[in-house]
Parts: structure tokens; C-alpha cells; sequence
């Protein structure tokens, strides 16, 4: 960096409090020439913003002839973007194409973030300050990728206020209380637990007529009496951790050392259960 002797322009994107903002700075001999300051749409990415200052910045260059130019960002993503053979986004080609035209040379240099060097630490504040520009200098449609996450989380968010004003599934929620989309692994016992439904005779009296009460004479067949109270399977809750009763149903399905007793007396459960047929 000491010995370039060229133009240097340094650029830097920023997001603060939701709002984006870019800049670039022009330098020689570490005299600093000339600045711009640009605030994007509050949906742009801080990547956006570090692309749109090298794009501004490329513009410059061939606007005002400046001949040998070195473009220096801290953004890898950005400048890998550019060197890449194969890039879908047309901003990206734009940007190559303009530099491939360029009757001077504009190079791409990559510099660590952070390290106290003048131009990137000036650069690094003016785009803190576009931030806070009060209107869009530049503004573009949101990426595919951008539409797509945004139309997720509205799904989602219509499915949370569903699921909280369902007075169907209330047992299930007590023990999902917020919706995702994560992938699950199926657990044909635990499952049973989540849903209430399967093996326990709470369930087959519901729905088949059969008898609810527990094969123990006690209580009904229910969920949480098969687990914590029924005398038949005390074996199982020897080796739980101390204070198991105080612990909620949820946690205790989160216990490893719960969970692998819990499919053994599960197990067990739906043998006597088939036994009985």
C-alpha cells in the first residue's frame, strides 16, 4: 500500500439501525480529493451497498479519465463476486464490463477491515454517515433471494398468530409453543407424547371407545399419568436426574437420559397394549 504511488479509491457499505448507506474516497500520496456519500433503500444488504461503491466508483474513474486507479474494499464477498467467471446478478457484469472498457486501468485490491489504515478507516466513517442521509440516493427492486426470505417470514409470521389463537391442539401447544420450519426426524414413541394420540388409553377411548382407564386400576390412561405417576413403570424413573417431577413435560422429552427411557417404557407400553387385542 506504501508504495502505490496511483489514485487510490477506497470504498466501504454500512447498515445501521436498519438504514444502508455507501461511500467511496479518492486519495493520493494519502491526501484525501474527494469524496461520495450514497443512502440505498433500508432492504439492500450490506454486500449490496459494498458492490453499489465499487460500482460508483468505477463510474467516477471513467467519468472524470483518471487514468491508472486502484479500487480498494474490505468486502472478500464483493471482489470474489467480481473475479468470478461465471456471475448471474447484472450489476456484477455491469461492473466488469465497465472496467474491462476503461481505456486506463482500474485494478481491484482487497484490504483487511479494521487494521488503522487511512483510507479504509475514512472510508469506514463516510459510510457510517450515509447512513444517515434522509433520502434514497440510490434505490433498486429487492434480489429474488430477498422477495423470497421476506414472503417466508410473512408465512411464517401469519402461521405464529394461527397457531396462537387455535383452540384446537391445545395439548400440543403447551409443548410447541413457537412454529419453525426446521426439518424433523421422526420419532414414532416420542411422537406419541407430543400428540397425545397412539398407545394411551385416553386416546383409544376418544376415538375408539375403548376403556380410559390406566392398566393400573389408578387413574385414567392419560399422557402425563403413564409417565410420572403410574405405579407399573416406576422402574424406568430410577436413573432420571433429581427433581424429574418438578420438571415440565417439555423439558423432560428435552432430557437425553429421559428420552431413551421414555421409548423403552413406550415400547413396552404398546406391547402389553397389543397383548391385549
Amino acid at each position: 500500500m506504501e508504495e502505490m504511488k496511483c489514485l487510490m479509491i477506497f470504498t466501504d457499505g454500512s447498515k445501521m439501525d436498519g438504514r444502508v448507506g455507501c461511500t467511496f474516497v479518492v486519495f493520493y500520496n494519502k491526501t484525501e480529493l474527494d469524496y461520495r456519500k450514497f443512502r440505498l433503500n433500508d432492504s439492500s444488504t450490506v454486500f449490496m451497498a459494498e458492490v453499489i461503491a465499487i460500482q460508483q466508483a468505477v463510474q467516477y474513474v471513467k467519468a472524470n479519465d483518471l487514468g491508472q486507479v486502484n479500487i480498494i474494499s474490505d468486502s472478500r464477498s464483493a471482489l470474489m463476486a467480481l473475479s468470478a467467471v461465471e456471475e448471474a446478478r447484472d450489476i456484477i457484469n455491469n461492473i466488469k464490463e465497465d472496467i474491462k472498457e476503461y481505456k486506463g486501468k482500474i485494478a481491484l485490491t482487497w484490504i483487511r477491515a479494521h487494521m488503522g489504515n487511512f483510507g479504509n478507516e475514512r472510508a469506514d466513517q463516510l459510510a457510517e454517515e450515509a447512513t444517515l442521509i434522509s433520502d434514497e440516493t440510490i434505490s433498486f427492486v429487492p434480489s429474488r433471494n430477498q422477495i423470497r426470505n421476506e414472503g417466508n417470514k410473512i408465512i411464517k409470521d401469519l402461521w405464529q398468530n394461527r397457531w396462537n389463537d387455535s383452540k384446537n391442539a391445545r395439548w400440543n401447544k403447551n409443548l410447541t409453543d413457537k412454529v419453525n420450519v426446521d426439518r424433523l426426524y421422526g420419532d414414532f414413541y416420542i411422537n406419541q407424547i407430543l400428540t397425545a394420540h397412539g398407545v394411551f388409553r385416553e386416546h383409544q377411548a376418544r376415538f375408539f371407545k375403548k376403556m380410559s382407564l390406566c392398566s393400573c386400576g389408578q387413574e385414567t390412561g392419560s399422557v402425563l399419568h403413564v409417565i410420572k405417576e403410574c405405579e407399573i413403570w416406576t422402574s424406568y424413573r430410577k436413573n432420571w436426574p433429581s427433581g424429574w417431577q418438578l420438571m415440565s413435560l417439555k423439558d423432560s422429552i428435552n432430557n437425553a437420559v429421559i428420552r431413551i427411557s421414555l421409548r423403552e417404557l413406550l415400547h413396552e407400553l404398546l406391547i402389553k397394549e397389543l397383548d391385549l387385542l
